[in-house]
């Protein structure tokens, strides 16, 4: 563990350790962006998924809490809003919304996945209710007041507890991922898809993995969709089946499997794919089971994905997103949070938070911040999101962000 005096330094110089090392160690094209969290509202419990809004006036966030706050523990005052794992947060303001209040409910309950099409956000994740109505692990509600939507399948699993992870809306689709094996009384391997006007199940889009799904992401063009989970087999809709490493790619229209693949042996096992985001060049990804990294994978080298770089953590890489104009990836997770340190940067606290430079993988150093706790933290982050070109939205685990007290949810100024 860190002694307690290390702690109270990197407290106090951080914000100098940054401004220092900035002159020599970011690229020139690379943005600047604040240190330290600004003002906005949390959470009493862990934050898991973030979504923006059609117009990006609000962050939908879900999780597993039972308020949203203005102001910390501990900071007397400040209004509060009773929530169930799920909540709205105007971008503006950084304030909760409290008239848009669904409860998502069930033993245990809590959401990991959000996503916002034509005036609904999808919820996924594990529970029972949705606003007092049955909903079996995915649901919709009203993205203006919170009503629950018709759309009700029913997710499930044989022998374990089921989760739907990730769900990502198409034009006329929503596809949904995570751990189960029926759908509507259809056998489903982990993946599924949803007609979004009607809301019924996809007869013929029917890939499966030999093992759970964490996340989904189109391709730049639309045309298909990598996914992401601690997988080792992949069937494609026509039950065709190829050897796929925590990554695989499937078309949109049909779920059959693309040739595209990572090289055998590149990602290695026991490992698990836990975030993507592509571009027309590049797909990155954040991993941890065995080995944790952030790494980037050709896209632009036909149907073979070779690696492009590799950062290596000390803990999971569970969320990753690009800056508007690209120059920094950034990526989140538990590494230097939960048990192991890591130091960079000279002598800097690798805790939860960073960023790269996209086409080396190399580390910016004038972006470190500190997310406490620092020990024993499983959490760490957890989503990224960014709006308005400006801001960027942490959600995660977390009491406090480089010394200042922010829990759950935080964002920082200056994209």
């Amino acid at each position: 563990m860190r002694p307690m005096v290390r702690r109270l330094v990197l407290t106090l110089s951080v914000l100098a350790a940054v401004m220092m090392v900035q002159a020599f160690a970011v690229a020139p094209s690379a943005l600047a962006i604040r240190a330290t969290p600004g003002d906005t509202w949390n959470t009493a419990g862990a934050v898991f998924a973030t979504a923006l809004s059609e117009d990006g006036k609000t962050l939908y966030i879900g999780g597993k809490f039972t308020q949203v706050r203005e102001n910390p523990p501990g900071v007397p005052g400040g209004a509060t809003v009773q929530a169930s794992n799920v909540a709205a947060i105007d971008v503006a303001t950084g304030a909760a919304i409290p008239s848009w209040n669904p409860q998502v409910t069930g033993d245990g309950a809590a959401v990991h996945s959000l996503a916002v099409k034509d005036g609904k956000v999808y919820i996924g994740g594990n529970f029972t209710a949705v606003g007092g109505e049955p909903r079996q692990n995915l649901a919709a509600v009203s993205a203006t007041d919170g009503s629950v939507d018709p759309f009700a399948p029913q997710v499930s699993k044989t022998t374990k507890r089921p989760w739907v992870y990730t769900v990502l809306a198409g034009d006329s689709k929503l596809y949904a991922g995570g751990l189960f094996n029926t759908v509507d009384g259809k056998t489903r391997g982990n993946l599924a898809a949803f007609d979004l006007a009607t809301g019924e199940l996809d007869p013929a889009w029917k890939p499966k993995t030999n093992n759970k799904v964490r996340d989904l992401e189109f391709a730049s063009n639309g045309a298909s969709i990598f996914v992401a989970g601690r997988f080792t087999h992949v069937y494609g809709s026509d039950r065709i089946q190829a050897d796929r490493q925590s990554v695989a790619r499937v078309y949109t229209d049909t779920g059959n499997l693309h040739p595209w693949a990572i090289p055998a042996g590149t990602i290695g096992t026991p490992q698990q794919g836990w975030d993507l985001t592509a571009t027309s060049t590049r797909l990155y990804g954040g991993f941890g089971a065995g080995p944790n990294f952030l790494a980037a994978f050709h896209l632009d080298t036909g149907d073979v994905g070779q690696q492009a770089w590799r950062f290596r953590t000390v803990g999971n890489v569970q969320t990753i997103a690009l800056s508007p104009d690209r120059s920094r990836l950034f990526f989140g997770g538990h590494f230097g949070t939960n048990v192991n340190e890591q130091r960079v940067c000279g002598d800097q606290w690798l805790s939860g938070l960073a960023s790269v430079n996209p086409a080396t993988g190399s580390l910016y150093c004038d972006w470190l911040p500190q997310l406490a706790p620092s020990q024993n933290n499983g959490n760490g982050a957890w989503a990224l999101t960014t709006t308005g070109g400006t801001h960027l939205w942490v959600g995660g685990g977390f009491t406090s962000v480089s010394g200042v007290e922010q829990s759950n949810l935080a964002r920082f100024g200056g994209l």
